[in-house]
């Protein structure tokens, strides 16, 4: 990486009619500019994306303190570094780092533009040879890395199967042993922005079959469900170890298996009436 930016020198060919001349415009004081106009980098990367601070002078003896901006749609989603909009260039160095680190969430929001402009205010000119034309501003795109789901065909009313799949207590459910019958009403997270999460309601006349308020949260791209509170006790009976989850938007049917306790491997499903 180059510490030294040569000072740029501005030539325009001003052209008369029987004679060329050569007029040259020079920034003795130095300027400041910005490193490569755009950038890309994924909402899961942990390694931030860095914009060069550039002088373009002959020397830097005292340092110089040089503002900036940043702007996007959501600065939630990623952090800045320096956050402060403003950034130290120390005596006798030429460069110094903006970071854009990503935040990883877990909507699917699509692709996020955030721009790093310089400040016109700055005791420098800003851009190639102090013109403020080029290399004034980067654009940073994040890449959403989340798949969409259609959220709304896990809201209503759902049919509760469930049995042990292996063992002595195979085929049969607790809804057998216990002679119980369940029925559960799905709706959509209240305060929820990434339109992933539901919550688990016991149905009225029914028995208990999740924790009334357990919430699920549809992981998108892997197709998997994530229970917010950890692995669920079924029928208020036991732990389901969870192995594997799954979910069909087309039918409205969402899936847990895993080890029941001490007795024997269990599944239950939810399909929307």
């Amino acid at each position: 990486m180059k510490k030294y930016i040569s000072l740029i020198v501005i030539a325009l060919v001003v052209f008369t009619s029987c004679e060329e001349d050569l007029l040259v415009y020079d920034t003795p004081e130095g300027f400041i500019q910005l490193s490569a106009e755009t950038g890309t980098i994924t909402e899961d990367t942990t390694d931030p994306i860095i914009t060069q601070v550039l002088l373009g002078t002959g020397s830097n003896e005292s340092g110089i303190t040089v503002n900036f901006t940043v702007t996007s749609s959501d600065p939630s989603r990623f952090v800045v570094s320096p956050a402060t909009g403003s950034i130290d260039i120390p005596a006798g160095e030429f460069s110094a780092d903006i970071s854009i680190t990503p935040v990883d969430n877990v909507a699917a929001d699509g692709d996020l533009d955030v721009v790093i402009e310089l400040s016109t205010g700055n005791t420098l000119p800003i851009g190639i040879g102090g013109e403020g034309n080029f290399n004034t501003s980067r654009t940073i795109t994040i890449v959403d890395n989340d798949c969409p789901v259609d959220i709304n065909a896990f809201v209503g009313t759902f049919t509760v199967f469930e049995n042990f799949t292996a063992g002595p207590n195979a085929p049969f459910g607790l809804v057998d042993f216990f002679g119980e019958s369940y029925q559960v009403e799905i709706a959509l997270q209240p305060g929820d922005v990434s339109g992933t999460k539901v919550v688990v309601t016991n149905s009225a006349g029914f028995n208990t079959y999740l924790t009334n308020g357990t919430v699920i949260q549809f992981l998108a791209c892997s197709g998997e469900l994530l229970f917010e509170a950890g692995n669920p006790t079924c029928a208020e009976f036991a732990v389901l170890a969870i192995d594997g989850t799954s979910y069909d938007e087309s039918i409205g049917e969402l899936q847990a298996t895993g080890a029941l306790g001490g007795f024997g491997p269990y599944q239950f499903t939810f399909t929307r009436q």
